[in-house]
């Protein structure tokens, strides 16, 4: 597998695909990050919470619904991705 260090942070490939897929809109639904990716929502359940514990997302439980759970790039993840494309 792939790594991509940055400061203290690594991130795999397949976590800058997905962090790549949620900086393309302000958020998203766990269903949907797995649908466009091609997972299960375990998978993708798994990669987020990955994400989350690093600081590069957010989740929350949508008011509207208390099934769903959107997912947010944070700054960091933005600044991560960032670096990361510079650094490639």
């Amino acid at each position: 597998m792939t790594m991509v260090r940055r400061i203290s942070t690594s991130v795999t490939s397949r976590q800058l695909e997905v962090l790549s897929f949620l900086a393309r809109r302000e958020h998203w639904l766990v269903g949907e990050v797995a649908s466009q990716l091609g997972v299960s929502s375990a998978a993708a359940t798994k990669a987020i919470a990955r994400l989350e514990r690093k600081g590069l997302v957010s989740r929350s439980v949508d008011m509207m619904d208390r099934r769903c759970v959107n997912v947010r790039i944070t700054r960091a993840g933005s600044d991560a991705i960032q670096h990361i494309m510079k650094s490639v």
